[in-house]
């Protein structure tokens, strides 16, 4: 496979770690519940009755599904084998790594940092100078000696910091830097091939995969 389907597939494998993990935190799934009916007691023309309550998992706020098909210790043994498929999955993408001509990893935090840093310049390219009036208040003694405010006027100006042009100039610059890495990390997201062999299709549900109806 190619190293953008084993990206698909790790993060199949991973959804599936999830959905199982969902129905193993359920204690509703991993226990049995039998109810006794004790109406003779009551009511002496009944009779006593032994209820095996029908699984139920709790999923969102309130509500309840019907418990998948498969028991949890199938869960517990999927999960095991998923696992080890992870990690096979994730070692033979860091070998394909390995024959790249960029290290992909490192290419793609750097631009997501050059990008950040984009956000900011922008950012910065917004501001205008600009001149703005305000009121002030301050305090002074009258004829009398007593101390009463006083009001005037504030003009302020505000002009940037910073050399527009060169801020500009750089926006260009990492613009085109980040596009041009993010072509060839494309290229190499289709050509790159991984040495695994997926055991599971990525359509299957987590409910076939352990039954075993695939």
């Amino acid at each position: 496979m190619i190293l953008k389907e084993a990206y698909r597939y790790q993060n199949f494998l991973d959804r599936l770690l999830s959905e199982v993990q969902t129905f193993l935190m359920s204690e509703t799934f991993i226990t049995n519940v039998k109810q006794t009916h004790h109406r003779k007691k009551a009511n002496p023309d009944a009779q006593d009755e032994v209820i095996e309550v029908k699984k139920r998992i709790v999923s969102g706020v309130l509500q309840l599904v019907s418990a998948p098909a498969f028991t949890p210790m199938q869960a517990v043994d999927f999960t095991v084998r998923a696992l080890e498929e992870k990690e096979k999955l994730s070692l033979a993408i860091l070998e394909a790594k390995k024959t790249t001509k960029i290290d992909m990893d490192h290419t793609v935090a750097m631009n997501k940092k050059r990008q950040e840093f984009i956000a900011t310049l922008k950012f910065m390219d917004g501001v205008k100078d600009k001149e703005e009036k305000s009121g002030g208040t301050d305090y002074k003694f009258n004829q009398e000696g007593n101390q009463v405010s006083y009001c005037y006027d504030i003009d302020e100006v505000v002009t940037i910091d910073f050399d527009r042009k060169d801020v500009k100039g750089l926006i260009k610059k990492l613009t085109k830097q980040c596009d041009e890495l993010s072509i060839i990390l494309d290229g190499l997201l289709v050509t790159t091939k991984v040495d695994y062999t997926p055991i599971w299709d990525i359509n299957d549900s987590l409910e076939d995969i352990i039954l075993g109806n695939v």
